[in-house]
């Protein structure tokens, strides 16, 4: 891999604002190494997909004062879990986000409701959230947050996908140990006789 500086003088637009770094594999030490480059200190749209980055890299570029004119972030395809979605929700750098990527990561229910209730990312309007591993709970909360009135393209998977069928208490069809089912078994075969 080459150079995280080498590759911002590469990939880095002539008027330093915007920086497309797909497929690099930077992961977390280039993160952490943009989050620290003044240069980029301009910069209104940074793309980061498929690069191994995880909450640390994460955490780093929303927590770099370097970035605080972000209007478009893409950051889809790495590792990134809650702690990381958390670290853009709740920093002050991140307030001008206006589109955010984050699906095919690792973000569950916690990293959706932190979104859905961040009082930092007042102007986003585009959220891309689909392939991670939220579920009906954080689903509801975006649907449903303050946050919603000023999403006008919520990107998220659809709650029929994860529809589950109850079990109630007093089936007695139900089968909770592997002695159990060796005695059923038994039973049919004595009854089969």
């Amino acid at each position: 891999m080459a150079s995280v500086d080498f590759l911002i003088k590469q990939f880095l637009t002539p008027d330093k604002k915007n920086l497309d770094l797909s497929n690099q594999g930077i992961g977390d030490k280039g993160a952490i190494t943009l989050s620290k480059n003044k240069n980029l200190r301009r910069l209104k749209k940074l793309i980061l997909p498929n690069n191994n980055i995880s909450d640390e890299g994460c955490a780093a570029i929303a927590n770099s004062e370097n970035f605080k004119q972000l209007t478009d972030l893409d950051i889809y395809g790495n590792v990134i879990s809650d702690d990381g979605v958390k670290a853009i929700a709740e920093s002050p750098y991140m307030s001008n986000l206006k589109k955010l990527s984050l699906y095919g990561n690792l973000v569950e229910d916690e990293g959706a409701i932190a979104i859905a209730e961040s009082q930092t990312l007042s102007k986003l309007k585009h959220l891309f959230i689909t392939s991670n591993r939220i579920r009906r709970e954080g689903i509801e909360s975006l649907q449903k947050a303050k946050c919603r009135t000023r999403l006008c393209h919520l990107h998220v998977d659809n709650l029929k996908d994860f529809y589950y069928e109850e079990v109630s208490d007093d089936d007695e069809d139900l089968i909770n140990s592997w002695e159990e089912l060796k005695a059923r078994a038994a039973e049919n075969k004595d009854s089969e006789d």
